[in-house]
């Protein structure tokens, strides 16, 4: 091979793997771009401090509740391995509304406030 179709070889080669990388970078950027951040509305069920990811453990930790009247509050017939699903898995498993579930919280809430639970 002479040298200027090395030069020329090596130039094509350097020029495709600089476009490919350019490509992945846009690609990449733009997919940065779409992702959503959370906001305190889609994080926050009320102004209660309660929110989507946790567990019925957390609630009965922070109201001061036992898990089984929590979920007697929520209207849900627990299974097993409902204890450790977020509240948004929850609503989503039993179909449980956003309005039905906020009812459900402020329920836990007063029962908490009532029997004199750590609500802070």
């Amino acid at each position: 091979m002479s040298k200027k179709l090395k030069v020329a070889l090596s130039i094509l080669i350097i020029t495709i793997l600089v476009i490919a990388t350019v490509k992945q970078s846009i690609r990449l950027h733009n997919s940065i771009n779409r992702v959503q951040f959370p906001t305190q509305q889609s994080r926050q069920l009320s102004k209660s401090g309660i929110y989507n990811w946790m567990t019925v453990g957390e609630l009965t930790e922070k109201f001061g509740t036992k898990e089984e009247k929590v979920f007697e509050l929520l209207g849900i017939t627990p299974q097993p391995e409902d204890y450790n699903l977020s509240i948004l898995a929850l609503r989503k498993k039993y179909n449980i509304t956003s309005e039905e579930m906020l009812k459900g919280l402020k329920n836990v809430i007063n029962h908490s406030s009532q029997n004199g639970g750590k609500h802070d």
